[in-house]
């Protein structure tokens, strides 16, 4: 069926929502199968929204005589050609008003470049505006993200990457950064340091500090690594951290920053290398 309420509900574990019709049938197989998947239609996919809008259709189990689709994981038919897919294992229904909500776990996902189709006030129509590069760079780094969870990345490959990039980022932010851009970093700093035994409100802080360097390195490659590492760091720092591995990430980020300050890549480099052999000591991670 083509469904208006499609939604993300979370990335650990990654859970989307669909809202159905109580009326709908479709909550029949979904039941019984314990399975569902969404397809995200391109925008030359007009045909195939109307034939799942069409009310009354017969079911068709074994595949729709019109609209061509592949089976994946689950076993639920995706469409093909789609711009994107989300094939999940039903991990709830839940009652909301006249629709029940199926919660499902996404276990493959997939897609491709293009434009969807989009519908409103009654039409089809096209996406006009042109997508800002901040837009583009979040996006990349919301499907890394993505794809990090769908392979289980844990707290020690996540360190590896950040031990690998960041000191890197941190010699190219010393270079490229006048000095009067780091006070918004030193404001970060300042900001972190009330809120250490305040996981969720630290962790925020210190991870905008660190994007902060990565954009401050002027390389968008870098700055979607360390966005797309900072949603998976979010989880294991809430799990492992405390507040005096707080403190000491604060007194990190004061030492990197006085290095920056003065621009002197080999230093920041080095400096950036120390606070992360840090921080993976302070979360017990070998």
């Amino acid at each position: 069926m083509t469904v208006s309420s499609f939604a993300s509900l979370s990335l650990n574990p990654l859970l989307v929502t669909v809202s159905i019709n109580r009326s709908s049938s479709l909550l029949e197989f979904v039941r019984s199968a314990e399975a569902f998947a969404v397809s995200v239609l391109a925008s030359d996919q007009e045909q195939v929204a109307a034939y799942f809008a069409t009310r009354g259709r017969t079911p068709e189990p074994a595949g729709f005589a019109t609209v061509p689709t592949t089976a994946r994981q689950t076993g639920a038919p995706i469409i093909d050609g789609c711009l994107s897919w989300f094939d999940c294992t039903v991990e709830d229904l839940l009652p909301g008003g006249d629709h029940e909500i199926l919660v499902g776990r996404v276990a493959a996902a997939g897609g491709r470049t293009g434009e969807p189709l989009v519908y409103w006030a009654g039409g089809y129509r096209a996406l006009t505006a042109e997508v800002s590069p901040a837009d583009r760079l979040a996006n990349a780094s919301d499907g890394l993200a993505v794809a990090y969870h769908l392979v289980g990345v844990g707290p020690e490959e996540m360190l590896d990457a950040q031990s690998s990039v960041e000191p890197a980022m941190a010699a190219l932010a010393a270079l490229r950064t006048p000095v009067e851009e780091w006070d918004r970093l030193e404001e970060l700093v300042d900001q972190s340091e009330p809120v250490v035994d305040q996981p969720d409100e630290f962790n925020q802080l210190a991870l905008a500090f660190h994007n902060a360097v990565a954009e401050a390195s002027r390389n968008r490659v870098l700055q979607a690594t360390l966005a797309s590492l900072g949603q998976v760091q979010s989880i294991h720092y809430r799990a492992r951290g405390s507040p005096e591995s707080a403190r000491a990430a604060i007194e990190g980020h004061r030492k990197l920053l006085s290095v920056l300050r003065r621009g002197d890549a080999d230093g920041a480099r080095e400096e950036m290398r120390r606070h992360l052999v840090a921080v993976r000591g302070q979360l017990q991670v070998g």
